[in-house]
């Protein structure tokens, strides 16, 4: 997946409104601490900057917008604690900073882009600088509507690219091992191609039947929550946690920051698959006509799914089509 240029546009880039979807970013890594990592967001992108807590920045009015960059842990909100503080310094390294950004136009991810190249040269660490590590990148990408067709093929394109995009970017073993991006139930996906629904709320019913956790490569709870709050409490009422968000909350990536040839780019372009496949009926047939094959076929492999994957996107991806 080349391009001439960094974050090509997505196949349905504005929302059913007319206005450009935006996309929020957060990003894990180590190497350097929130206050290091605040300060040369300040420096570079400029903005304001407020501590937050022990552990945590807000920088506001940068050249993007709002950032937030806080030691990614929830024993950090946690309050009167003894030596709580104490404990989580001595964690650094295993446990992240993190930078989260507001919803931003896609313009502006050129310059959230150039920035990791300077927290790079800080000697900010991802996923491969060590054992144990498994930093990742989120995306959070607005949805067109949330019954609008291109969101509901963007379920069935996910389902049937996730084993490809997690071939593809060769997901750092540590975050394999962890519980944070599990591969999708093969039952879902088989129940998308046998009777893909017609919208949101049948989406989120068979969705419930087969996730209930946010610990998937494609998070899709804020999304249904936004949606439907109601529905949403009784088809996952143990969830009490979850934002309301008109995004997909895409949470495959790993962090490579500290590689010299790794872009947010590299993030992006998985994401820019999955919808240009969604956008493209022929293609999204075909892989789903594939898949019933392959489910029938005697034996069932990843491997063989991904191979036929790859033989169906190659040729698109080569000239340009996707």
């Amino acid at each position: 997946m080349t391009n001439n240029s960094r974050f090509q546009p997505l196949p349905f880039p504005d929302t059913s409104d007319g206005d450009e979807r935006l996309v929020g970013v957060e990003i894990e890594f180590s190497g350097l601490d929130e206050a290091e990592t605040a300060k040369l967001i300040k420096k570079h992108l400029g903005g304001e900057k407020e501590r937050d807590g022990a552990h945590a920045f807000i920088i506001k009015d940068t050249k993007i917008g709002k950032m937030r960059v806080e030691l990614d842990t929830a024993l950090r909100k946690v309050k009167g604690v003894p030596l709580l503080d104490e404990g989580l310094s001595l964690a650094r390294g295993l446990v992240p900073v993190e930078i989260v950004t507001d919803p931003i136009a896609r313009p502006r991810l050129v310059a959230f882009d150039d920035f990791l190249a300077i927290l790079r040269e800080n000697g900010a660490l991802g996923s491969r600088a060590g054992a144990f590590l498994g930093f990742g990148v989120h995306l959070n990408p607005q949805v067109v509507d949330t019954d609008h067709p291109h969101t509901l093929k963007t379920f069935l394109a996910f389902g049937l690219l996730e084993d490809w995009l997690r071939d593809h970017e060769d997901l750092d073993n540590t975050r394999r091992i962890l519980p944070f991006v599990r591969a999708w139930p093969q039952s879902l996906l088989s129940e998308m191609c046998t009777a893909m629904p017609e919208n949101l709320t049948d989406m989120m019913a068979l969705y419930a039947k087969h996730i209930v956790s946010r610990n998937h490569g494609l998070d899709c709870l804020p999304l249904f929550k936004h949606h439907d709050p109601g529905i949403f409490e009784d088809l996952f009422p143990d969830d009490k946690l979850t934002s309301a968000r008109p995004t997909f909350h895409f949470r495959m990536p790993d962090c490579r920051i500290d590689e010299d040839t790794w872009s947010l780019d590299q993030s992006w372009e998985l994401w820019r698959v999955v919808e240009e496949t969604a956008a493209n009926d022929a293609l999204l047939g075909q892989l789903m006509s594939a898949w019933q094959d392959h489910e029938n076929a005697r034996f069932i492999s990843r491997k063989s799914w991904v191979e036929t994957v790859d033989d169906h996107l190659e040729t698109r991806i080569e000239k340009g089509d996707i």
